[in-house]
C-alpha cells in the first residue's frame, strides 16, 4: 500500500496560496484551466482539506450523465443537510430562503466544470453577484476546467459589470519539481527490472502530474495481463492443443486435395478431351523439285500465280508531283508503257517529261532575313534599405522583478528587424523591454511593457495604451513564465 503523505511542490503551493488569498476576503468567481493531467482533481481536493477549513465548503465533481437537479441538490445538501430546498429553483432563491437574513461564508469548488450547462454557469455567476452585493454574503466559486473552456460564456455574462472572474492557469512543472515528483511517486513503487524502461518512458513523457503517474499504472496493467495468461496453465495447456488439432485436420484437407489417383485422373480426362493432328505415316512431303508419294495429292495443280502480290512498304505515283501541280499524260505514253513488245528506244514524250518534273520539283533558292535586335540592357533591382538596430535586450533587469509580479506582452517577433519596426511603428510612452527566447527551435524576440504587482493591475493598464496598441491585443503574462524562457536561452 502507497505511503499516505502528500507531496506538495512549489508551483502548485503558490498557486493554493493565491487561491487561498482570492477567495478569503470578498465574493469572487475564479477559473483555474489546465489541461487533462495537470492536476485540477488534486488541487480541488488539496485546497478544501488544508487552505480552506473555516469555511462552509462543497465539493461537486462533474459527470456527463448527471442532470442540473442532481447538481443543485449535491451542492444545497452539502451547503445545509439540514434544510429544506427546491432542486428546480435557483442557488440564488433557495439561499435567499433558507438564510432569511443570516450571514454565511460558503465556498464551491466544481471539478471538470466544462461540463456544466450554460444555465447552471449562468446561476454560479448570478450568485456571486448577489454576494458581491449583500454584506453579509460571502460565497466564492472555484471552477476546475480544461483550458480555460468556460471564459467565453463568463466575458459575456460580466460584460459591462464591475465584477470579473478572475482566470488562473496550471502551468507545467519545472524539471526539478518532475524529477522529485517521479523520484517521490513514481520509482519508490516501481520493481527493479523494469527501473530502466519507465525511466526512458520519464524523458519524453510531458511535464504534468497525471502523466508523470501514467508511468506506474501502465506498467501495473501489463503484469495484470501477465499474470491472467501464466496463471492458468490448464487454459493454456487446451490451447495449444485445439492449435494442434487445427493444423493437423489442415494437412489431412490438403493431402485429400491433392491425392495422386484424382490427379492422374484429372490428366487423362485432359489427353482425351485434347485433339491433336497428325500425318498419315506413308505421307512424305520432298522438296520443291520433287514429287508428292501421296496418290491423293497425285492430281492436285499449282495454283500460287492466282494468289495476291506481296504487299511493299514503298508506293509510286504517276502524274502528281510534290508541289500538288498536275501533270498531262497523252494516252500514247500509256500505250507505249503497257506495251510488252516496247523497244528499249527512248519515248521522246517520257523526255520531255521528265525535263518537265524535274524543272517545276527543284525549289527555288529563298533566303531569311534576320531582324536586327537591339541590346537589351539589364534590369537594375533596388534593395531595399536596411533597418538600423537602436534597442538593447533587457535581461538583467528582468530577471531583477519578482517571479510573483506580472508585465504586459505586446508582441512575439522573429527577427531583430522586425523588432525595431514595431517599435518605430507603435512607440509607447514608459519601460518597454525587450528579450529573445528559442521555442522549438526557432528564435523568438518578445517585446514586454512595464511591470505591475497583480495581474487585475497589469489587465487594466490595458485600456491606458493607445488605441493601435490595444488593437494588438496585449495580454499580461506572469513574470515568472519571463523568467523560464530567459533561463531556458542561457
Amino acid at each position: 500500500m502507497r505511503d499516505s503523505r502528500v507531496l506538495e511542490l512549489d508551483s502548485q503551493r503558490e498557486l493554493l496560496e493565491r487561491l487561498s488569498l482570492l477567495t478569503r476576503f470578498g465574493s469572487n468567481l475564479v477559473v483555474v484551466g489546465g489541461t487533462p493531467g495537470s492536476g485540477k482533481s488534486w488541487l480541488a481536493q488539496r485546497f478544501l482539506e488544508t487552505w480552506s477549513q473555516e469555511k462552509n465548503q462543497a465539493l461537486l465533481l462533474c459527470h456527463p450523465n448527471q442532470t442540473e437537479d442532481q447538481r443543485r441538490a449535491s451542492l444545497m445538501e452539502q451547503w445545509f443537510p439540514k434544510k429544506g430546498f427546491y432542486t428546480n429553483t435557483s442557488l440564488t432563491d433557495n439561499l435567499e430562503q433558507i438564510l432569511d437574513g443570516e450571514s454565511c461564508d460558503l465556498i464551491l469548488v466544481i471539478d471538470d466544470a466544462h461540463l456544466l450547462s450554460e444555465q447552471l454557469l449562468s446561476e454560479l455567476w448570478l450568485l456571486c453577484v448577489a454576494a458581491n452585493q449583500c454584506s453579509h454574503w460571502s460565497v466564492n466559486v472555484v471552477l476546475m476546467v480544461h483550458n480555460n473552456s468556460v471564459n467565453p460564456l463568463l466575458k459575456r455574462l460580466s460584460y459591462g459589470q464591475e465584477l470579473k472572474p478572475i482566470e488562473l492557469d496550471i502551468d507545467l512543472l519545472s524539471d526539478s519539481e518532475a524529477e522529485r515528483f517521479f523520484e517521490y511517486l513514481v520509482m519508490r513503487y516501481v520493481e527493479p527490472d523494469m527501473e530502466k524502461q519507465v525511466r526512458q518512458s520519464f524523458e519524453k513523457v510531458t511535464r504534468y502530474p497525471g502523466e508523470i503517474m501514467a508511468l506506474a499504472e501502465q506498467k501495473k496493467e501489463k503484469r495484470v495481463i501477465v499474470r491472467s495468461i501464466v496463471g492458468s496453465p490448464l487454459n493454456l495447456a487446451l490451447i495449444v492443443l485445439l492449435f494442434l488439432a487445427l493444423i493437423a485436420g489442415g494437412y489431412w484437407w490438403l493431402g485429400q486435395q491433392n491425392s495422386p489417383d484424382d490427379s492422374r485422373a484429372r490428366i487423362e480426362s485432359l489427353v482425351e478431351q485434347t485433339v491433336i493432328p497428325t500425318l498419315p505415316e506413308s505421307s512424305a512431303v520432298t522438296s520443291n523439285t520433287g514429287s508428292i508419294s501421296d496418290p491423293t495429292f497425285s492430281e492436285a495443280v499449282d495454283d500460287s500465280a492466282s494468289l495476291t502480290p506481296e504487299v511493299t512498304d514503298s508506293t509510286a505515283t504517276v502524274g502528281i508531283d510534290d508541289s500538288e501541280r498536275r501533270v498531262v499524260i497523252t494516252s500514247d505514253v500509256v500505250d507505249a508503257l503497257l506495251d510488252e513488245t516496247a523497244t528499249a528506244e527512248p519515248i521522246p514524250e517520257l523526255q520531255e517529261l521528265e525535263e518537265t518534273v524535274i524543272q517545276e520539283v527543284v525549289p527555288e533558292e529563298t533566303s531569311i532575313a534576320t531582324p536586327d535586335l537591339a541590346p537589351v540592357e539589364p534590369e537594375v533591382v533596388e534593395q531595399p534599405p536596411q533597418t538600423q538596430i537602436n534597442f538593447s535586450f533587457a535581461r538583467e533587469e528582468l530577471l531583477a522583478y519578482s517571479p510573483r509580479s506580472y508585465t504586459l506582452q505586446l508582441a512575439a517577433l522573429n527577427s531583430l528587424e522586425e523588432v525595431q519596426q514595431f517599435i518605430d511603428a507603435y512607440p509607447v510612452e514608459g519601460e518597454v523591454r525587450i528579450y529573445p527566447t528559442l521555442r522549438n527551435d526557432v528564435n523568438w524576440f518578445i517585446v514586454t511593457f512595464e511591470n505591475y504587482p497583480t495581474i487585475q493591475a497589469a489587465r487594466d493598464a490595458v485600456s491606458s495604451l493607445p488605441n493601435d496598441v490595444q488593437q494588438l491585443s496585449p495580454w499580461a503574462k506572469a513574470m515568472a513564465q519571463v523568467h523560464r524562457e530567459i533561463e531556458s536561452t542561457n
